[in-house]
């Protein structure tokens, strides 16, 4: 039997070494940025195809940039300010995305960004007061479900509020024929980590993102990589 040369596993174990190194890197600085929702627009998506795992990743963060917006932007218009990061997922490609959320308000319809000038009022003039309309906000039992992140603890959670009277039915899409009005919870398959709370279905079809508070829909959630509970709370 053949020896390897010394040299060569050097060469491997600095290779692995680094490439670990690169991945706890990443790891790291994700959870960083989730970890500052205050400063971050962030979200992912997983697909086989790349391109699509990068657009539907934009598409989902597309949502929280355009909540409280009158001029809605596009995903070509916040792309060029989006940063990514690639996720091996063997298989399956994954990007998550970000970006700040002071540049993701800059942008203008076409992609450009103006950048905010502070104007200081003369001696003799006063600073007008200008409206900010106050950012959605999920109510308190869509907050409490949302800060307990994986399937299952989410399901005890539901066993638990259901015992108190608070939740009078939670189920599996597939127990029931017609789910069109009840409010769901989605999550991520590979994960088991929520990726967000849709409310029961308007006239239009639609269901409200009760976390951002803008449309959404079921449908633009991948079958095969979500699964749902539905809820009835009293």
């Amino acid at each position: 039997m053949k020896r390897i040369p010394i040299t060569l596993i050097s060469i491997f174990i600095c290779f692995s070494n680094a490439f670990a190194q690169s991945k706890n890197t990443l790891v790291q600085r994700i959870n960083e940025i989730k970890s500052n929702e205050d400063v971050y627009f962030w979200d992912q998506f997983t697909d086989y195809n790349a391109e699509v795992a990068k657009k539907g990743a934009t598409e989902r963060l597309l949502q929280y940039v355009n909540n409280d917006r009158a001029e809605l932007l596009s995903v070509e218009d916040i792309m060029p300010h989006v940063s990514y990061i690639n996720i091996d997922r063997g298989e399956k490609k994954q990007y998550f995305v970000y970006i700040k959320k002071t540049d993701a308000n800059a942008i203008n319809k076409g992609g450009t960004i103006t950048p905010v000038v502070a104007v200081q009022p003369s001696d003799n003039t006063t600073p007008a007061i200008v409206p900010v309309r106050p950012a959605f906000v999920p109510d308190a039992f869509v907050q409490r479900i949302m800060e307990t992140k994986y399937f299952m603890d989410v399901y005890k959670l539901l066993k638990s509020l259901q015992a108190q009277g608070q939740i009078l039915q939670f189920g599996k899409l597939r127990d029931v024929e017609d789910y069109s009005s009840l409010d769901l919870i989605l999550f991520d398959i590979q994960s088991q980590q929520i990726i967000t709370m849709l409310s029961s279905e308007n006239g239009s079809g639609n269901r409200t993102n009760m976390v951002n508070g803008t449309d959404d829909s079921l449908k633009n959630y991948p079958t095969n990589m979500t699964a749902v509970i539905w809820y009835i709370k009293k």
